[in-house]
């Protein structure tokens, strides 16, 4: 059997069970037909990249994805990572959500439903919630101004039950 990546060593995913391994392998058909049509490289790093982001399964800086990827036995550069996150947002994969200071944030986003979030001004924790609601009230606004949206992002930002508390 032909190896799936060239390059010097094999790269093992880790293990998920079979309904988030089927999932997950279609995400990554998903971003590899992306990456071909963008005429971009398809390597070992990129699939490392994509599946740590999937894996983390939180709201992540980049800093923080290249420094726990500059390390171990499936090291990835920061440019790569950087490079990789760069494409995911692109292709639908990610959203980016900035913070109440200059950072941004990533959230795997690919097959979840839309939400929306509120993020503490004290420890940074980020809520998530659904709003229909809200996704009605947009819709209405913007047919009411003949305007076509392509997204939204919608943050609030406050402190959370437990910074309030002091706990």
């Amino acid at each position: 059997m032909k190896a799936p990546f060239p390059g010097k060593h094999q790269y093992a995913p880790g293990r998920r069970n079979n309904r988030a391994n089927h999932l997950h392998e279609d995400a990554w058909k998903d971003f590899v037909s992306y990456l071909q049509e963008a005429g971009s490289r398809i390597t070992t790093a990129r699939r490392i990249v994509f599946d740590e982001v999937i894996d983390r399964g939180d709201h992540f800086r980049a800093d923080d994805l290249a420094a726990d990827l500059a390390r171990g036995q499936n090291r990835v550069s920061r440019g790569t990572v950087y490079r990789t996150i760069a494409l995911m947002v692109k292709a639908g994969f990610l959203r980016a959500i900035r913070d109440g200071d200059t950072h941004f944030h990533y959230e795997y986003i690919y097959g979840h439903t839309h939400h929306e979030h509120m993020i503490c001004e004290s420890c940074g924790d980020f809520i998530e919630f659904e709003a229909p609601e809200i996704i009605r009230a947009i819709t209405r606004r913007c047919r009411e101004h003949d305007f076509q949206e392509h997204h939204h992002r919608l943050s609030i930002f406050g402190i959370c039950k437990k910074c309030a508390s002091g706990k």
